[in-house]
């Protein structure tokens, strides 16, 4: 950063009309002088500073995507929110990507990694392949299988007289991919990166039934005659109507986060079951046999779906995990990760190496990339 007139800066920021680029300077000389002076703080201290922290980021991002939504622009995290904050062992710092060095000199001789877009292809039980458009995002289930915004993808997709048996598609969303679509009966999904979701031509039976493998958003149309199930790894979510996510990748919990509405998450391996209420996510571990439940700040669950990485206490296997689906990279590391926990967002419209760095930068670790394979150095 250019050298500034560090009382002017100062002044601005106490009446809050520096910039952005100022207020981040501020705070991450504020900060790291407690990190060099080895600060440490009392238990209580640690969690007002915890949730002070993650206030500051949730009503950052907040604001971003209520801005973005009237504009209609592509989503951009401010530099608070684009910072990731470290707390652990009664110690804390904030930093964000800066003018710190590269990730590792290697890295600038090879073409940066760009982030995932619209991506998908949809697979048909007549054995057809579609690949879907990167121009659109969205595709619609009705007569015919549709874009959003244009054509039929194909004339006669997928389309049965009433007399016939519905046709079952796969929407499947590669690594670096993600696509939405509007269900026959007006269901809304978003499908995050490397996720499959099954669903019938139309839905005639008297539940509305669909299988996913990865993640996605729901807004399920309301129908109380025709309740909503969703199959997943290791659960059944019932539903009538209402707003939810739900994770369920392969080797990893499966998580079901609550919006709006209720819903039943039933666990097939023992036959229990929760009933989540807004607010609440409930999480099946295949080492556990009860569904754990816990209250969350639900923007972190869809942050996927408002473009961008948001961590909630998250170790770094797991942020380093849901980077290598959005980038399609593959990270290894030197020795065992460690558990300790990260707070922050990072957008996912970001290059590889922007995103790096601002880990780099806040997790005390180093990355050599070599093409998309990663060593984790610490």
């Amino acid at each position: 950063m250019e050298t500034k007139n560090a009382k002017e800066i100062l002044e601005r920021y106490r009446q809050g009309t520096c910039s952005e680029e100022e207020k981040s300077w501020v705070e991450t000389w504020h900060l790291q002088q407690l990190k060099e002076s080895r600060f440490t703080a009392d238990p209580e201290d640690i969690t007002r500073i915890q949730e002070e922290v993650k206030t500051k980021i949730d009503a950052d991002i907040h604001y971003t995507i209520k801005r973005i939504r009237r504009k209609n622009q592509i989503l951009k995290i401010s530099a608070v929110a684009a910072s990731l904050v470290l707390l652990l062992g009664g110690s804390y710092f904030f930093s964000r990507q800066s003018d710190r060095p590269a990730i590792n000199q290697g890295v600038l001789q090879q073409a940066d990694i760009q982030p995932g877009g619209n991506k998908a292809v949809l697979l048909s039980s007549d054995g057809s392949t579609i690949q879907l458009s990167e121009h659109s995002n969205t595709i619609l289930v009705g007569a015919n299988i549709s874009y959003a915004d244009g054509p039929d993808l194909r004339p006669n997709l997928g389309t049965t007289s009433i007399s016939e048996a519905p046709i079952f598609h796969t929407l499947q969303t590669p690594r670096t991919g993600a696509y939405n679509i509007v269900l026959a009966d007006g269901t809304k999904v978003w499908l995050n990166a490397y996720s499959s979701l099954k669903f019938p031509s139309r839905f005639d039976s008297k539940e509305r039934v669909v299988e996913l493998l990865g993640e996605a958003y729901f807004e399920v149309a309301p129908n109380k005659k025709q309740p909503f199930k969703v199959r997943s790894r290791e659960q059944i979510i019932e539903v009538l109507g209402t707003h939810f996510n739900i994770s369920a990748y392969e080797s990893e919990s499966t998580v079901t986060t609550l919006l709006e509405g209720a819903v039943k998450v039933n666990r097939i391996a023992n036959n229990s079951s929760v009933l989540l209420k807004p607010g609440q996510q409930s999480t099946i571990k295949e080492d556990t046999k009860q569904i754990q439940l816990a209250h969350i700040n639900t923007e972190h669950a869809v942050a996927w779906k408002n473009g961008y990485f948001n961590f909630d206490n998250e170790t770094l296997a797991s942020i380093l995990s849901k980077i290598e689906r959005w980038y399609d990279v593959e990270f290894t590391y030197e020795k065992t990760p460690s558990q300790k926990t990260y707070i922050g967002a990072v957008s996912r419209s970001r290059n590889l190496s922007a995103v790096l760095r601002a880990l780099e930068a806040a997790a005390d670790v180093k990355f050599k990339r070599t093409g998309r394979k990663i060593a984790v150095i610490s």
